[in-house]
């Protein structure tokens, strides 16, 4: 095995780097997409992932973090054989998981379009996206198994596959559906053998199969990563003959399955607990959009600056949910997924520590993540919050609607993300000292918070869509103070708040206020500069003023540094300018 494993914050960086790289992948796919489908077109495209994704997350953050966390410990108690049959059993798993993933999604499609989200213009995303169900949960097994071995190049490189393959497929399927489609229209007036009336008819008849063939992209995008992920495994030898010789006697696939199953259970409750959040805003965001709009949709669209006035009140409701799920909560999601691989990382490591019984490991593993979250996640979601509208309008000029609308949404969201990233490595650091249903159960009442406020807020008029961004943002903070009280309590550890939170806050407040006077300052002020150039002046002395506070209040410590790749040459040049806590 590799002599040298990755710690928590050194696996933590290969999974971020790939992350970013995914999320710009992400950016050249989604921004072009949503300029070519438009916010009703991305409103089809998101509802399909409400149904898709509670499923994808049992493949993808449920078992693969059980596999993860059973491999760690069995590593860290040198029974690798067990190892080679947990794999095993997880095979068998996540086989059947993603044969039933896929028949539950094609059984429900057609249900869930009608009676649910009350638009078939839904169901062609929803049955092109239900064949890679299936790879995901082999690719996820795979993932599991190399994350255990605290190994995270073979998650990251398999997820840049996947985002290459959505981005190529994807752009160019809807781009193809679109192009013939209005060809067809262009030359015969017709779309699919049926008369159009007008120019505006053709295009929103042909945007749920745009919307398909986009996520289409998804679906092959998995089933190349899978490939990769196969080949891979097939040439790799993580054990030496003599240390599986040596090792004891493996328990049999059947306990071992036993074990498996019993531990990814509450796993796999919290991660499918986490996109019933989704679930729960399609049904109560749509249906009270719906309401909100029946009863006065001039009040609806005054709420924007008057940029909706005109809009056919049948699709508002569609289109703004398209703003929410596809604009402004793709932002939200941002923060999220980049801690999400930290919590990955963090899984193994500290289920070592805590099975070692190294109390020291543990507090140490503990507070240099939470601290490293919070540096991350915490400016960016302060300096978006106050910058939302230039953000917008700078990756989507000229869709004034969507902007005004998003813009809005994403002051509130961009809050939330903050504290639902940090709540993402608590969940994984409960996990791992053997407390993965507490999770589950803060996660609830969260959700039931969400629940309650989506009913009550979206179907006022006055309120409608952004009760959905207040709703988010009082459920992530109901569920990460929750967390924080129950790691501290269970894991026998006292987190020095003041550290983790409180500094990094107060850094990425300063940072945001900052960025808010400067750009208003270069935008309206002596020079006038256009939005770019002083989005760009503001945004670079954001990172400038942050780091600086960051310093001066001495948050980053040498523990922090420690765990990272070359750490130690960056401790000696910090220490000499005496800015380590």
């Amino acid at each position: 095995m590799q002599s040298k494993k990755q710690g928590a914050l050194h696996g933590a960086l290969i999974l971020l780097v790939s992350a970013a790289l995914v999320k710009c992948i992400g950016a050249f796919f989604k921004i072009p997409l949503s300029r070519l489908i438009g916010g009703t077109g991305m409103g089809y495209y998101m509802s399909a992932y409400e149904i898709y994704a509670p499923i994808y997350t049992i493949a993808m953050a449920g078992l693969p973090a059980a596999i993860s966390k059973i491999v760690s410990a069995n590593v860290s108690k040198r029974r690798y054989n067990d190892v080679q049959s947990c794999l095993r059993a997880a095979k068998t798993a996540f086989l059947i998981t993603g044969l039933a993933g896929f028949m539950l999604i094609l059984t429900t499609a057609y249900p869930f379009a009608s009676y649910i989200a009350k638009d078939s213009g839904i169901l062609p995303s929803i049955l092109v996206i239900a064949p890679s169900m299936l790879f995901c949960c082999i690719t996820a097994c795979y993932r599991g198994y190399y994350e255990g071995l605290r190994n995270m190049y073979p998650t990251a490189i398999s997820q840049v596959i996947e985002a290459v393959g959505k981005l190529l497929f994807g752009y160019l399927g809807a781009s193809v559906v679109l192009r013939i489609g209005m060809q067809s229209y262009t030359n015969t007036g017709k779309v699919f053998g049926i008369d159009m009336p007008t120019e505006n008819a053709a295009f929103e008849t042909l945007l749920p199969y745009a919307a398909a063939a986009a996520i289409g992209g998804v679906t092959l995008g998995t089933f190349i990563s899978t490939i990769y992920m196969a080949i891979r495994h097939r040439f790799s030898h993580p054990f030496t003959k003599q240390q599986l010789q040596t090792a004891p006697k493996a328990f049999s696939d059947a306990k071992n399955m036993k074990t498996l199953c019993l531990f990814a259970l509450p796993v796999v409750l919290g991660a499918l607990a986490q996109n019933v959040s989704g679930l729960i805003d399609l049904i109560t965001v749509q249906n009270s959009l719906n309401q909100a709009v029946l009863t006065s949709p001039q009040t609806v669209s005054a709420g924007f600056g008057g940029v909706l006035q005109d809009f056919d009140s049948n699709r508002l409701p569609t289109f703004l949910y398209g703003c929410y799920k596809g604009y402004a909560y793709s932002f939200y999601n941002l923060l999220p997924s980049v801690t999400s691989v930290i919590g990955v990382s963090v899984l193994p490591n500290l289920t070592a520590a805590w099975c070692e019984n190294d109390r020291q490991a543990v507090k140490l593993n503990i507070e240099s993540v939470l601290r490293v979250t919070s540096v991350l996640v915490m400016p960016v979601g302060f300096v978006l919050s106050v910058l939302s509208k230039p953000t917008l309008q700078l990756l989507f000029s000229g869709q004034t609607a969507e902007i005004e609308v998003s813009a809005k949404l994403l002051v509130w969201l961009s809050i939330a993300g903050i504290l639902s990233a940090i709540c993402v490595p608590l969940t994984s650091m409960l996990q791992a000292i053997d407390k993965q249903t507490v999770p589950v159960r803060n996660l609830l009442i969260g959700i039931a918070v969400k629940f309650v406020m989506n009913w009550m807020l979206v179907k006022n008029p006055s309120v409608n869509i952004m009760g959905a961004a207040y709703s988010t943002l009082a459920c992530y903070a109901v569920v990460l103070l929750l967390d924080f009280i129950c790691l501290c309590r269970y894991s026998g550890v006292f987190v020095n708040a003041l550290s983790v939170l409180v500094k990094p806050a107060v850094s990425a407040a300063a940072a945001a206020i900052g960025a808010k006077l400067l750009y208003n300052w270069c935008l309206a002020g002596y020079f006038g500069f256009k939005i770019f150039t002083s989005f760009l002046i503001s945004g670079i002395f954001s990172v400038i003023l942050y780091m600086i506070v960051l310093f001066c209040l001495k948050t980053i410590t040498k523990n922090d540094l420690i765990l990272l790749p070359k750490g130690e040459k960056v401790i000696k040049v910090l220490e000499k300018l005496h800015l380590l806590g």
